[in-house]
């Protein structure tokens, strides 16, 4: 089962040496097999089409949440939310390309990172965006991009000396032309994202990839482009 949200892909030859760098710091603490790519989460979507009765009957139901049954899930993410997040982005005049930096160590209880540091425009997506707050688990937004997932319960003085060590890491800074509709597997932990669209933010024009269909059904694709 795919989970959706909207995020910067990062994953480029700029920053992947830091990324390499920090997690090589860090690697005594982390958990192995981490596969997901650098990435600044926006927020969360949800599960793509997900109903109550589609949780037990499969995909062969996709396009009955198409039409918009009210029993979808609390978690779930129906097509018309989606197109109006994509609207919100087509319609925020607060948003063009624009640069960030990355670099310094932080760490969440379950999972260190790599600090983000910009001018607002961030903020500004996730406003364009207007995504369900229910999702969001966080009550202050902190953009970061994750390094891993801690392997077990750590004392922060335990961690002291990868955190210092990362935080000695050059400053990577970044040009953010475009933000992702990505997707992970639920039940894979830490497993890689696929990036299902593009969003330009200099044509205000979304682009499907090609795992859009394997992510989000072919009823979905066709509703939207009809």
């Amino acid at each position: 089962m795919w989970f959706l949200l909207w995020a910067l892909d990062v994953d480029v030859p700029a920053l992947r040496p830091l990324f390499a760098q920090a997690r090589q710091q860090l690697a005594p603490w982390l958990l192995h097999g981490y596969r997901r790519q650098p990435h600044v989460t926006l927020g969360l979507c949800g599960f793509p089409g997900q109903t109550r009765a589609q949780s037990s009957l499969g995909d062969r139901m996709q396009e009955h949440h198409v039409a918009g049954e009210s029993d979808s899930l609390p978690d779930a993410c129906s097509l018309a939310g989606l197109r109006r997040q994509v609207e919100g982005l087509e319609r925020s005049i607060a948003l063009s390309p624009f640069r960030m930096d990355v670099g310094g160590a932080g760490s969440f209880t379950s999972a260190p990172f790599l600090a983000v540091h910009q001018g607002g425009e961030l903020q500004a997506l996730r406003a364009a965006l207007a995504l369900d707050p229910a999702l969001q688990h966080l009550d202050d937004y902190l953009p970061h991009v994750t390094l891993g997932l801690f392997r077990e319960s750590w004392l922060t003085s335990q961690l002291q000396q990868g955190l210092r060590a990362v935080d000695g890491l050059p400053t990577v800074s970044l040009q953010v032309r475009q933000v992702q509709l990505m997707a992970y597997a639920a039940a894979d932990v830490g497993g890689p994202l696929v990036t299902v669209a593009a969003f330009d933010l200099r044509s205000r024009r979304l682009r499907w990839n090609p795992p859009a269909c394997r992510v989000l059904g072919e009823s979905w694709l066709k509703t939207w482009d009809g």
